[in-house]
């Protein structure tokens, strides 16, 4: 399958080295508005060296050998990425968050449905071997009622900011914040597991330019809770817990599932994950090309449905918290 990554950051060259030890994976292009970074970011992966270097996501979109785009790019294009490729009939694998807010999603995913292409969240919690054992090991805590999901990871780019620049990651105008960065990860997990929750309480630090560095999201359900703790600009050990009346489940890494161990009241502990494979993004890269090759439009996995679901939550606790994006503005 022919792919082009829109976006050279980190999360692209991950993703790109996980999805070259897939079979049927071929890098297409890269598409970056910038030459220069196109090459830097092909340098990096010999096997890929060869792959054609878009500058527009227009010439991504009227190039016919292209069969899917993985996009990257700041959140706050995703929707009008993820809508133009869809109707040049491009399949889409667009990384969290999948839009700035639940009305682009709601268009990206209606888009999909008109021109009957592969729309799917680039989520790769959900698609991970562990997931499977961590829904199985669910049973073993009994009645759940507390799930408690951390994600704090001081930010290289904080550093930045308080010399008094301006990285993207801390700039509303390109739909970030520390929620929809890092408490995505834990939130995401936690819906997946729980479904929807009754109501959403928000709290958190917003930093000058208007997005949250840090904060906590309180979500009620009828007969359990959880709260969701994240930060950019302070470090944690990041260790989430499912409580049950039986025991708890304890995951190291939320957004990897690196560890996954059931600990019992009595305090006797059972590993219930596998070893953590380095290339943890192959996972959601083989389950889209497949549904692509069997003409299936939607995951079952990371279901339209699951991403609105996250989204509607993002938009809540944003609105509590304050954090409006600029082309909110006017919805």
């Amino acid at each position: 399958m022919n792919f082009v990554i829109v976006g050279t950051n980190f999360i692209s060259d991950t993703l790109l080295a996980a999805a070259n030890t897939l079979d049927g994976f071929n890098l297409y292009g890269v598409c970056s508005r910038a030459q220069s970074s196109a090459k830097a970011f092909l340098a990096k992966h010999p096997q890929n060296v060869q792959a054609k270097i878009f500058t527009s996501i227009e010439q991504v979109c009227q190039d016919h050998n292209v069969d899917a785009v993985y996009i990257a790019a700041p959140n706050s294009l995703h929707k009008q990425y993820a809508v133009m490729c869809l109707q040049a009939g491009k399949h889409v694998l667009g990384e969290k968050p999948s839009a700035a807010n639940s009305k682009e999603l709601t268009t990206i995913i209606a888009t999909a449905k008109k021109h009957q292409r592969l729309y799917m969240e680039a989520m790769m919690t959900t698609h991970l071997p562990n997931f499977a054992l961590l829904q199985q090991a669910m049973i073993k805590i009994g009645t759940p009622r507390k799930y408690i999901g951390q994600y704090s990871q001081y930010s290289s780019r904080y550093d930045k900011y308080k010399n008094g620049e301006r990285p993207n990651t801390f700039l509303p105008e390109f739909a970030n914040g520390a929620l929809v960065d890092l408490g995505i990860y834990p939130l995401y997990l936690l819906i997946a597991l729980w479904g929807v929750p009754n109501n959403v309480s928000a709290s958190g630090v917003l930093l000058d330019t208007g997005v949250d560095g840090a904060g906590d999201v309180l979500l009620n359900y009828a007969d359990k809770q959880a709260v969701i703790s994240y930060s950019k600009i302070s470090q944690g050990d990041n260790i989430t817990e499912i409580q049950g009346e039986l025991g708890r489940i304890r995951i190291e890494a939320v957004s990897q599932l690196r560890k996954v161990e059931f600990i019992a009241n009595n305090g006797e502990r059972e590993l219930a994950s596998i070893a953590f494979d380095e290339h943890f993004m192959k996972f959601e890269v083989e389950h889209f090309m497949k549904l692509a090759s069997q003409n299936q439009f939607e995951s079952d996995v990371n279901t339209h449905q699951l991403s609105l679901n996250v989204m509607n939550v993002l938009d809540e606790a944003r609105a509590q918290l304050g954090v409006i994006y600029p082309n909110e503005k006017q919805i």
